[in-house]
């Protein structure tokens, strides 16, 4: 038995996080071509979710640094945004 769970877990885990994530934005109709570049995308912001969380804890951050966390996490939501309406575009 793996430390943190069998490959199939860990797949299972992952699917589930993809599907909320789908759902969250409203991304569910979207395209095949599409949900894989969503996927991926997810994938690598999943990094930088554990570098925020970092500074949160952290007692080092500043405020500054704060807000442009901020300010490109509005920015990666109006991306989800822009694709669902130009997969819906697309497929008119």
């Amino acid at each position: 038995m793996a430390l943190f769970g069998t490959p199939e877990e860990k797949e299972a885990k992952n699917e589930e996080k993809m599907r909320k994530l789908m759902e969250k934005y409203e991304l569910q109709n979207l395209s095949s071509e599409y949900q894989n570049a969503v996927k991926n995308i997810n994938q690598e912001l999943a990094g930088s979710k554990l570098f925020e969380a970092g500074m949160k804890i952290g007692m080092n951050y500043k405020p500054e640094d704060m807000l442009k966390i901020q300010y490109l996490h509005a920015i990666m939501e109006q991306n989800w945004i822009i694709i669902r309406l130009l997969d819906e575009l697309k497929s008119k």
